[in-house]
């Protein structure tokens, strides 16, 4: 099974956006970050020909990223897992992966950091402390014996693609 990790497209600025009254929750994806999003999905269909499942932080800018995503995959379905909020601990996406995940072989995660970078760190160490950087619109690809019975530091690093590499 394969877990392709995602992190969001550029938002807008944090600050600026909060001067707006809006809360950050709300933070949508820059034009900019929408279009580098959309190259890097494009190229990213060279490596990985399609993806059964997009998961995505209920948070606007994951749930626009992840909408790019599905177009390019060929309107691959979408679900919202709020155990992908920035916050969350990585056994809680685990256990959703575990009951939700075993019907799929390659799934997409669409979140924040540091979340995603904790969670990639978990599967491969066990550790829930990151030693990964990712980058906005920046990928990693996990290999997993099922989702099904998914265990922290059990997973195998396929890839880490920074954006610029697709995005070029």
């Amino acid at each position: 099974m394969e877990l392709i990790i995602i992190r969001h497209a550029v938002a807008e600025d944090k600050e600026e956006f909060a001067k707006k009254g809006q809360e950050d929750h709300l933070r949508p994806l820059t034009l900019k970050g929408r279009k580098r999003m959309q190259k890097v999905c494009v190229n990213l269909r060279d490596y990985v020909k399609e993806i059964d499942l997009i998961v995505s932080s209920p948070l606007t800018r994951a749930r626009q990223t992840a909408e790019i995503v599905s177009q390019i995959y060929f309107e691959t379905k979408v679900v919202e897992a709020p155990e992908l909020v920035p916050h969350s601990p990585p056994q809680a996406f685990l256990k959703w992966l575990r009951v939700q995940g075993r019907n799929y072989k390659r799934i997409a995660i669409v979140g924040h950091e540091p979340h995603l970078s904790v969670f990639a760190s978990y599967m491969l160490s066990m550790k829930a402390e990151s030693f990964i950087d990712l980058k906005k619109s920046g990928i990693i690809g996990l290999e997993l014996e099922s989702f099904s019975s998914a265990e922290a530091g059990r997973a195998q690093l396929l890839y880490s693609i920074p954006p610029k590499f697709l995005a070029d």
